[in-house]
């Protein structure tokens, strides 16, 4: 176990190296000049663009941080090679670079705005897990019965529905029309935080953005249930067990369910790594001050820094949530080997 999960750590230093060098080089090849972007409408001068362009290590200076020039009195720009080292340089130092717009640090922007993203993720993946699995239980245990064709019909529904668009829908039907109809006494809020500060105490606001962010997720994972239930309860194992004598009960929740939630627990895991890299559309729809949001408005505005500190944030945060769910196969099957399958 300990070998695998050492192998799966060093295997994030190529994947790390190689995102990084990516969105530098994306960077560097987008049309726009990002001292245009700090300084806006506004003209700078020669000396203050160049101090600038210093402080962002786009032309060379010397230890003290005095600019150097060449021998015809011109400013020596960075090569793009010295400049992506320094930038991994100040990743290794939780440096992520300054933002153009705002000209505030990013590592403290992310800091402010990942709380967000994280209590909305475990909100949505609990309704997940909960609902889609026991949906899953349910749809499969009385197959084609009334249960199961409405659990078919729903999910359908939910997987050809955009999240945008269900999050409009429920904006306007809990938000609007049943703030009319009981006179504002059972409205949800339909967007923005309970307040300055990341906390629980006003839950209503994670109602319809965790429930936007959950649906589709939900309906995968009770379809995944369903025909995993479906096939391990046809297994020879469940037919002995049955031939025991073993109660439904028994068979389901001591047996097979074991079992059949292995690819389930793989696609909820790896859903959860995906709401912890921000759900752009949710937080957009309901104004969610997360890092998603914060990163469609830097992509918007060619905020690079913000983009590629939410990015390297975020690959950090999949990977890891990855090695946790490939772990846990050990857990839920004792036949898994982990450290035996990373060697064939």
């Amino acid at each position: 176990m300990l070998r695998y999960i050492l192998k799966r750590v060093l295997q994030f230093i190529p994947v790390f190296l190689g995102v990084t060098l990516i969105l530098f080089i994306l960077q560097n090849v987008v049309p726009g000049d990002p001292i245009k972007l700090i300084a806006g409408e506004r003209k700078l001068d020669p000396v203050t663009e160049m101090n600038i362009r210093a402080a962002h290590g786009l032309i060379k200076t010397d230890a003290d941080g005095n600019i150097i020039y060449d021998e015809n009195g011109d400013t020596i720009e960075t090569p793009m090679v010295e400049r992506y080292f320094d930038y991994l340089g100040g990743l290794l130092q939780g440096d992520l670079g300054t933002s153009y717009q705002k000209g505030r640090e990013v590592t403290e922007m992310i800091l402010e705005a990942y709380p967000y993203t994280v209590q909305i993720a475990l909100v949505a993946i609990v309704i997940e897990a909960i609902v889609g699995i026991g949906a899953g239980i349910i749809s499969a245990i009385k197959r084609y019965s009334f249960w199961d064709v409405l659990v078919t019909l729903v999910t359908s529904a939910l997987v050809a529905m955009p999240a945008f668009w269900l999050g409009l829908l429920l904006q306007l039907f809990f938000g609007i029309w049943l703030k009319d109809l009981s006179g504002g006494a059972l409205a949800l809020p339909i967007s923005g935080v309970p307040g300055p500060r990341p906390q629980f105490a006003g839950w209503m606001y994670y109602i319809l953005p965790a429930v936007t962010l959950a649906a589709i997720s939900t309906a995968y994972t009770a379809r995944i249930m369903r025909s995993q239930l479906i096939e391990v309860m046809n297994q020879d194992y469940i037919r002995t067990a049955k031939a025991k004598g073993l109660s439904k009960r028994d068979i389901i929740f001591k047996h097979a369910l074991k079992n059949a939630l292995i690819p389930v627990v793989t696609y909820v895991g790896m859903d959860f790594g995906a709401m912890l890299a921000g759900a752009i559309l949710t937080e957009t729809v309901f104004n969610w001050p997360g890092i998603g949001q914060q990163t469609y408005t830097a992509i918007t505005r060619r905020d690079w820094p913000i983009v590629m500190g939410s990015v390297t944030v975020i690959v950090v945060v999949v990977m890891i949530i990855n090695l946790i769910v490939d772990v846990s196969y050990a857990f839920l099957d004792p036949r898994i080997r982990l450290g035996n399958k990373s060697e064939k």
